[in-house]
């Protein structure tokens, strides 16, 4: 499951690989990682000790980590329903500062008026799949956060009345299982969409079928399966109290100071560098449901998104178990190709190109790596740029 980028890198799949066995004697305990000589690796001019990354430095920064904190109780769509395979949000930016955020899913004008007091918000949405021209059904879910109840019981209401009266065929539908919820539809379009207020949230779900006629039960169904999955998990976030937000840190962990940081000219996502504990990670990595099963799996605590991906596990076997997982030289598919590695990295490190499509040249590279309780995704164009970036990566993680 590699990191999402603007290349659509292909996803590596595989089974968790647990307790396997060898023939022969055994000898207990682990082997020492030898250390290597940072001298002895090629890492050009990339940064090979950590960083101070520190609190906030403004307010669009501390309202990002608070979105960021947010997006691991963002419900995806596929835990209210397994037939959401694919991520239709793509390369969008997932932080909602404004309406713009949105994009089109928010059609209404009066977003930024109404919702000025927005603190942090986050947006994930998922479609059924399929080639491209086929018929398919999305959902769509935006949970936004406001100072407190009384703020977000007056902007529910509003983007719902505001978004209803957008279009003069709009008819409004009752989500009777959710009380807070109010919604609209048009009879002769397979859309449905709905704001709720639950505490200070404002969530917002949307769904679009084109894959039947339009069925205000089955869509209304829908909805109420998304929020039946998103409103406990609001319960369970704790919210930076207000005081300590403009001030947030940004590193809680301190792994993202030992993850190189996106090139700022060329970031390779549309939201900032950051650290997510739960679901925040798969809105970011171009993978599946199953790619969350094999995180959690390998016990999984946090995520570091810079110019190179960090999963750390809770156990150096949970990082050895997602390095099984996710060794290219497994899996690898028919339009894939290993290439050479960084040297000095041990042997839990394998790199592969793409296979440029009706030709032989090779097109985006991608290095994975293991060490200690860290699992490593880097890519690049130049297959030298990648292994000095995989290797400053490496001393990173490993310097005193």
């Amino acid at each position: 499951m590699p990191l999402r980028t603007a290349y659509a890198l292909i996803i590596i799949s595989g089974m968790l690989v647990v307790g396997v066995s060898a023939c022969g004697s055994t000898v207990s305990g682990r082997a020492e990682r030898v250390q290597p000589d940072p001298a002895t690796l090629d890492v050009g001019n990339y940064q090979t000790k950590p960083r101070e990354i520190g609190n906030a430095k403004n307010e669009k920064q501390a309202r990002a980590r608070e979105s960021q904190r947010l997006a691991d109780f963002v419900a995806l769509p596929f835990e209210a329903d397994p037939s959401y395979v694919e991520d239709a949000w793509a390369l969008r930016p997932h932080i909602v500062y404004n309406q713009k955020s949105l994009g089109k899913l928010v059609v209404n004008d009066t977003f930024d008026e109404v919702a000025k007091d927005l603190v942090a918000g986050w947006v994930n949405a998922w479609s059924t799949g399929g080639p491209r021209e086929a018929a398919r059904r999305t959902l769509s879910l935006a949970v936004m956060m406001f100072p407190d109840t009384k703020t977000a019981m007056t902007v529910g209401p509003t983007l719902e009345h505001d978004d209803f009266t957008y279009n003069r065929d709009n008819q409004p539908v009752a989500i009777t299982k959710h009380p807070q919820t109010t919604a609209h539809w048009r009879p002769d379009v397979s859309s449905l969409g709905s704001w709720t207020v639950h505490d200070r949230y404002v969530v917002y779900v949307k769904v679009e079928d084109d894959t039947s006629a339009p069925d205000l039960p089955a869509l209304t169904a829908q909805v109420e399966k998304m929020l039946d999955v998103q409103i406990p998990l609001l319960d369970t976030f704790r919210p930076t109290p207000s005081d300590e937000l403009p001030r947030i840190p940004l590193d809680p962990g301190g792994l993202l100071s030992r993850t190189l940081p996106s090139n700022p000219e060329s970031p390779i996502r549309a939201d900032p560098d950051g650290v997510y504990a739960g679901r925040g990670v798969m809105s970011l990595l171009d993978g599946t449901q199953n790619s969350l099963v094999t995180l959690e799996k390998s016990g999984v605590d946090l995520v570091s998104f810079g110019d190179a991906v960090v999963f750390r596990s809770k156990t150096r076997q949970g990082a050895d178990d997602l390095w099984a997982a996710w060794q290219p030289s497994k899996q690898l598919k028919s339009d894939q190709k290993l290439v050479g590695t960084p040297a000095g990295l041990g042997d839990h490190v394998e790199c592969y190109a793409e296979i440029v499509a009706n030709s032989q040249a090779l097109g985006m590279n991608l290095c994975v790596f293991q060490v200690d309780r860290y699992t490593v995704q880097a890519f690049g164009k130049q297959l030298q740029d990648l292994h000095q970036k995989v290797s400053a990566q490496y001393a990173l993680l490993t310097s005193k």
